[in-house]
């Protein structure tokens, strides 16, 4: 699919005063057959596969070279239908799906093929059902296996391009490579005798292989130095091949260098380097300060960029920490740029205010005034900047719980900017587990460590750590079990269960933090490896380029990473708006749902609490598709008025989306995801009081909802005024209303917490149809209860994001929301609505 720009409403809400008072189709996409000339034309290329098939292993027998005995077939279905894949097993049989591939031509048009392994003998499963569909039909009428063979277009011999999974760019040619190599394994037989076998296969052929594997279910993965000839050997010996794929270099190649090789990679690097010398973005990383004469962050941070909080310190970074945060989030995870020959742009520039000292241990400070102060003084430094602020400070205690601290409310109170008015994106550490205790009851031992404060910031994005580092090229280690599964919460990360329920959802997303190894009956049972780390930059410039970082620095320094890119990428964005990409690109793996036994709500809350919500994806945080568009409304309203010596809540904005109502209808019963998220900041409470109940430390809450399907602009507005009709109109009513909660994935009552709010329905296309207005209203908080303050007449600004998501990708929904638009800019229609 192309790459498009989010979408950037106009002002479509209309401000509203409170008042007191096409046919669906279901089933697969299958294309209709001749019946008799689409089974001969099947039937004939089976034949022609088979014939084929059998002529290689005669050659291969003759040259007394290893031959499979079994046959793999490729399927290819109708160009834009759906392939039938899984009745194209028979598992008791032992016909088995290898892979399935999706490949998508320029024109948007996509061609489906499965990849089959029939054993030998086996052949006639699929030619009793090809004869069964020409012969026979159902209690219906209908030909038997109708559905399976309709969606059939062609039958091949599987070639090696029928195992590649990865990268077409990277398809194997003459040039020998590392790749992996996937194959089959049988769940009911010995596992280690089918890797042994496949060890000795790749011997027999005379193929180098790391002797380190990865085992999952049905499948272990090797890495083998080979060429596409040496891969077709293996196609050809072997009846277990079921996926290849390019090798991966870990971070531990690079460390492991010498460093004149690593010299030679940070030359290589540095003449593909684009900066953009222009941006007005800037990455501040408070932290240990950074050693910048690095040749890699030389061109990205100035002398004069690198600060102290402390004006006798000097600005160099003596323990490191600053130095590897910044590699981070100049380049990411730097590996990732020194394995491919591709320019590397470089869209932002950092600056760095050293936090801690260089000697002796971290004294007892007012953290939150010198955070300030260091915010403060990058500032001054660098006035014309968009600065964006990456902290993995923390404090080592978490007695906290999600109770607001001097520090996290500090960070509160810069992130709204209120005395400055020039509210700020900060991104903050969750906080680390050390603990080998924790690490033996791994996972369920982290949903008993806390955030560390002052990750525990309502309005900070603070960042948690997953991992999908598993693999090692090191055969000192590479029998050692890891400790979390790939895609899995990292080891080093805490979590917000064990913190009262109104307190925000922490942390609010993950990012790669790594992995561990363990160590049965060892003294130091657990075991860090640079293969299971993040690549950056080394302080020690003199003697190696490259270290690795871990844990929720890594994870917080990858979040300002991307932050950066999207503040690039649209420079009017706010920092409130930028927060809620970042989540609302976010998606749980299937290893977190497995890990936390998630089944529809069921611990819904406790996956929130422990993994946010999930692993942010850069592609969908910066950009929409023709099946995937993202709206982005700016915006702010006025939640609370005083009559006489009451405040109570004053307005709510009313969005009527334009929504391509048709194209959905059409849609009818596929799946269609509608995701919102909320984002705003909230000013903190002025003393303790306002720490112990989360309606008093904020200064306002704000809530959004949708309409029901068929459900009228009046209808909606009246569910959402049974609000107000209470004398205490405040957040403690939202339980109160009939919101049909049961279609969102996470539900109201869990996400109405902190301020960020994040949801999603998945439903049919034509349910959706319906679904575009949107309120966004105000609940209580100390500016509406402490009237004292005067603080009831502030306007508080939100970033609304709305994301609407087909599979079905012949649509153009892009577009034609896009076109409305303009006729709106063009000729504005206003929306009435009773009040």
């Amino acid at each position: 699919m192309s790459r498009h720009d989010h979408i950037k409403l106009p002002d479509l809400a209309d401000t509203i005063r409170y008042s007191p008072g096409q046919k669906p189709a279901g089933g697969p996409n299958i294309p209709n057959r001749d019946r008799a000339s689409h089974a001969a034309a099947l039937k004939d290329k089976f034949d022609r596969m088979r014939e084929a098939d059998s002529n290689l292993k005669s050659q291969r027998n003759a040259l007394a070279l290893p031959t499979r005995t079994g046959t793999y077939v490729e399927f290819k279905g109708k160009q834009n239908y759906d392939l039938v894949t899984q009745s194209l097993e028979a598992i008791n049989a032992g016909m088995r799906l290898m892979n399935v591939r999706n490949i998508t031509d320029i024109h948007g048009n996509i061609d489906t093929y499965a990849t089959v392994y029939i054993p030998k003998g086996q052949e006639n499963k699929f030619l009793n059902k090809l004869r069964d569909y020409a012969t026979k039909v159902t209690q219906k009428g209908n030909p038997r296996n109708q559905n399976l063979i309709n969606s059939i277009e062609d039958i091949h011999i599987a070639l090696l391009y029928s195992f590649w999974t990865d990268s077409p760019q990277l398809f194997p040619n003459e040039n020998y490579n590392w790749y992996e190599v996937w194959i089959k394994i049988n769940e009911s037989d010995d596992k280690q005798e089918q890797i042994t076998q496949f060890n000795n296969l790749l011997t027999n052929l005379d193929i180098s292989f790391k002797p380190n594997y990865l085992l999952f279910p049905e499948r272990a993965v090797f890495l083998v130095y080979a060429n596409n000839d040496t891969l077709l050997q293996i196609l050809n010996s072997s009846d277990s091949l079921a996926e290849l794929k390019a090798g991966k270099e870990t971070a531990d190649f690079w460390t492991n260098e010498n460093p004149s090789d690593q010299n030679e990679w940070v030359e290589d690097l540095l003449r593909r380097l684009v900066i953009n010398d222009q941006s007005n973005i800037s990455v501040c990383v408070i932290d240990t300060g950074v050693n910048n004469g690095h040749e890699l962050l030389s061109p990205i941070i100035q002398d004069a960029h690198c600060l102290a909080y402390n004006n006798q310190w000097t600005t160099a970074d003596r323990k490191g920490h600053g130095t590897m945060m910044a590699g981070v989030c100049a380049y990411g995870d730097l590996s990732r740029s020194l394995e491919h020959n591709d320019r590397v742009e470089i869209k932002h520039t950092l600056c760095s205010v050293k936090l801690l000292p260089d000697v002796g241990e971290n004294p007892i400070e007012l953290w939150g005034d010198i955070t300030k102060q260091c915010i403060y003084k990058a500032e001054i430094t660098i006035p014309n900047k968009n600065i964006l602020y990456c902290m993995a400070v923390t404090s080592a205690d978490t007695h906290d719980k999600g109770r607001p601290s001097s520090w996290s409310a500090a960070l509160d109170d810069m992130c709204i900017g209120a005395s400055e008015e020039t509210p700020r994106l900060i991104i903050v550490a969750a906080g680390n587990v050390t603990d080998e205790e924790v690490w033996n009851n791994y996972p369920d031992g982290n949903t008993q460590q806390s955030v560390h404060n002052p990750g525990q910031s309502w309005n900070s994005l603070t960042i948690g750590a997953y991992t999908e580092k598993v693999q090692i090229n090191d055969a000192n280690y590479n029998n050692l079990p890891r400790v979390a599964p790939s895609g899995g919460l990292s080891p080093y990360s805490s979590t917000s269960v064990l913190w009262d329920k109104k307190w925000p959802i922490k942390p609010d997303v993950v990012f790669e933090g790594g992995n561990l190894l363990k160590r049965e009956h060892d003294l130091t049972p657990y075991v860090d490896h640079d293969a299971l780390e993040v690549l950056t930059t080394s302080k020690n410039i003199q003697f190696r380029k490259f270290e690795t970082i871990n844990a929720t620095s890594a994870a917080c320094a990858l979040a300002s990473n991307l932050a950066a890119e999207i503040a690039a990428t649209y420079p009017d964005l706010w920092a409130e708006s930028i927060r809620a990409l970042i989540v609302h690109s976010a998606k749980w793996s299937d290893s977190m749902l497995r890990q936390f036994h998630v089944t529809g709500r069921t611990n819904i809350k406790r996956l929130l609490r422990s993994c946010g919500y999930g692993i942010p994806n850069r592609e969908r945080a910066l950009y929409s598709t023709e099946n995937g568009f993202t709206y982005i409304s700016q915006n702010s309203l006025k939640p609370y008025i005083k009559n006489g010596s009451t405040v109570s809540l004053n307005e709510m904005h009313f969005i009527n989306l334009p929504w391509p109502k048709e194209l959905l209808e059409n849609l009818g019963e596929i799946n269609t995801t509608l995701r919102i998220t909320l984002s705003y900041f909230i000013e903190p409470s002025p003393g303790e009081i306002g720490w112990k109940d989360k309606y008093t430390y904020q200064s306002c809450g704000l809530r959004f909802d949708v309409n029901n399907p068929q459900e009228t602009q009046e209808q909606f507005k009246r569910r959402i005024n049974k609000y107000i009709e209470s004398e205490d109109a405040d957040a403690a009513n939202i339980d109160l209303v009939e919101n049909d909660s049961g279609r969102w994935k996470i539900g109201m009552k869990n996400r109405s917490v902190g301020s960020i709010h994040s949801d999603m329905i998945t439903t049919t296309a034509a349910d959706l149809a319906s679904c575009n207005m949107i309120a966004i209203f105000p609940v209580g908080g100390w500016w509406k209860m402490r009237t004292n303050l005067n603080r009831h007449n502030s306007r508080i600004r939100y970033s609304l994001i709305v994301s609407l998501e087909t599979p079905a990708t012949e649509v153009d929904l892009y577009n034609v929301v896009t076109t409305k638009i303009a006729a709106i800019v063009e000729a504005p229609i206003e929306i009435n609505i009773p009040v």
